[in-house]
């Protein structure tokens, strides 16, 4: 199903099996390369993702300017390579914590809203209508449910599987409750997320003190690898990738119709392949007992 991840010694993985091809070959390489560089310094990886929103906004601003859009793309894929340091980073020093995992998640918001701002705010410039600024909320909006459902079951896999535990989520009564902010993030999740909440508290009522049984965590890999790899597709990536070419077209408000029809039809389609494997697990999971 997979192969060993190159260099594993340097390479600090969340979940290599479910990567994709350009985190591994380019942001995690350049990652590390930042990660070791903040280590150094003495940066904390809650700095490193400061500093990604940062890059990210100043790039997403630069899209106003037709002339400047490349060079914006360019921050774009920078606030990837430290989106991908401070994950990295916090492997490596063992400072994961939910408030850090908050942090990427709103780098990653503010350098989508800094993005669809500016490419509204260039739209206007050059004499477009004010109506641009309202698909450029929609598309927003529509982005921030892409963007956590893709980090919710990418996250749900990495704990069960590559890790073996159980998520510390409140809904599983952990002892350990997250800050109130992390909290409320995570509900969002869990309501967006259908079923699966209940194939982690299926999976957590089973758990040896918080330690996912073996043979849990080998089915959980059978039945969801696949549609893990398929909410990839909603991923900061393919994102990139459109920016980039309507940035070289100069037709970045292309931008927001890619979001409201192609990437909204994968959601679409990813939630209710989702929902059916949760239905199918929980199913046979009540069938053997």
């Amino acid at each position: 199903m997979s192969v060993p991840p190159p260099e594993p010694s340097r390479l600090a993985f969340k979940a290599y099996e479910i990567e994709e091809l350009i985190d591994i070959y380019f942001f995690r390489r350049c990652g590390i390369v930042v990660a070791h560089a903040a280590r150094a310094g003495g940066l904390s990886p809650n700095a490193v993702s400061v500093l990604a929103g940062v890059i990210g906004g100043v790039g997403g601003a630069l899209l106003a300017s037709d002339r400047l859009a490349l060079v914006g793309v360019g921050c774009l894929f920078l606030h990837g390579i430290f989106d991908s340091a401070d994950g990295q980073l916090a492997r490596m020093t063992r400072q994961t914590s939910e408030l850090g995992r908050l942090l990427d998640g709103v780098a990653g918001y503010v350098t989508h809203a800094a993005a669809y701002l500016g490419i509204a705010a260039g739209v206007v410039s050059r004499g477009g209508g004010w109506d641009i600024l309202g698909w450029a909320v929609i598309a927003g909006g529509c982005t921030a449910i892409q963007a956590q459902m893709y980090d919710y079951h990418r996250s749900t896999y990495a704990a069960i599987v590559v890790n073996g535990v159980v998520s510390e989520r409140p809904a599983h009564g952990g002892p350990r409750r997250p800050p109130a902010i992390v909290a409320a993030y995570e509900a969002v999740q869990r309501r967006l997320a259908g079923w699966h909440p209940a194939v982690e508290a299926e999976i957590a009522a089973r758990s040896d003190n918080g330690r996912v049984r073996a043979d849990d965590r080998s089915r959980y890999r059978s039945w969801f690898y696949r549609p893990v790899r398929g909410w990839n597709l909603l991923g900061d990536n393919v994102r990139r990738y459109g920016f980039g070419v309507l940035a070289c077209l100069h037709h970045l408000e292309w931008m927001f119709p890619l979001i409201l029809l192609p990437l909204n039809g994968v959601l679409a389609v990813m939630w209710l392949w989702q929902r059916h494997a949760d239905r199918a697990f929980l199913e046979a999971r009540v069938t053997t007992r």
